[in-house]
């Protein structure tokens, strides 16, 4: 297995200082002595502050954001084409924007988006106007046609293509899509009750249905907000770090799996790196566990 390694540090899609700096954490945690030594690295350009023309009240920073995520498509769409795997790592969530798109470009695939929020909104429905809110909706071709395009003019994903794991701060906006859409939701609750293995099964019997390929964006904030104040949205009653561990786990054992992401870890908002170090230990589970998965089936 071929691994690509993606680093984002992409703040604009919302407003807090800081989140940009996520990937260079990971590395002074030590992230890259983690990376098979064929991975190709890369860094994604971010628009110079000096650059931005922050006028939209409905789509804040939208430049910045758009600057980034048309070369992450281009970049992902690339890596995945020479059958190497991303692991993409911001960096704000509007990123995805680009990862969605650069996907679609190889095919048709499923989503499981691992939030505690829904990113549905559009420039419309928005209470805050921050983008990080919004990629889901650019990829299945809502809202501003400036982010529904990137990569292309037809729709990225489709709603039947998605399902959510643990949301449980969504918006009026987002509450009627999810219902008019019909789009599958697994809530925290259920994790816990039925197990992660269950729920993930669950998740992939419903994608294998109607796509052979998924990728997994895994936000921090859809861990319980005690244990990530380093990010900028963290809500409680989120999952333990066991189970985001046990989810990304579960996903690396998938041969389906195309790209991994992990999103929205802000150094300068945490309290003795607590978040940083957990995002770090949920990179090693990605990495350890396909590189565990290859040793298994070498003594089989």
């Amino acid at each position: 297995m071929n691994w690509s390694y993606i680093e984002v540090p992409l703040r604009y899609g919302q407003g807090k200082h800081g989140v940009e700096q996520g990937p260079s954490k990971l590395r002074t945690l030590g992230l890259e002595t983690l990376l098979p030594a064929t991975t190709k690295q890369h860094t994604i350009r971010v628009l110079p502050e000096s650059e931005l023309i922050n006028s939209e009240e409905h789509l804040k920073r939208v430049d910045g954001v758009l600057y980034t995520v048309q070369e992450l498509a281009e970049v992902v769409d690339a890596e995945v084409q020479a059958k190497r795997f991303p692991l993409i790592v911001g960096g704000d969530h509007s990123m995805a924007i680009g990862t969605l798109a650069g996907l679609a470009k190889t095919g048709p695939y499923g989503v499981i988006w691992v939030d505690a929020h829904a990113d549905l909104n559009t420039g419309e429905t928005s209470p805050s106007g921050n983008i990080h809110g919004m990629p889901l909706a650019a990829a299945m071709g809502m809202g501003d046609i400036r982010l529904t395009e990137v990569g292309g003019r037809e729709p990225k994903l489709a709603p039947e293509h998605l399902v959510y794991m643990a949301l449980r701060d969504i918006d009026e906006g987002e509450i009627r899509e999810i219902n008019r859409l019909g789009i599958k939701v697994i809530t925290v609750e259920e994790i816990r009750t039925r197990g992660v293995d269950v729920m993930m099964e669950e998740a992939l019997t419903y994608l294998r249905a109607r796509v052979d390929r998924f990728y997994l964006s895994f936000d921090m904030d859809s861990l319980d907000a005690k244990l990530v104040p380093g990010t900028g949205t963290p809500v409680d009653q989120g999952l333990t770090a066991a189970e985001g561990k046990a989810i990304l786990a579960e996903a690396m054992k998938a041969d389906d799996l195309i790209a991994i992401e992990l999103v929205e870890l802000n150094p300068s908002l945490d309290h003795d790196d607590t978040t940083a170090q957990l995002a770090f230990e949920l990179c090693e589970t990605i990495l350890k566990s396909k590189e565990n998965l290859l040793l298994e089936s070498e003594t089989v």
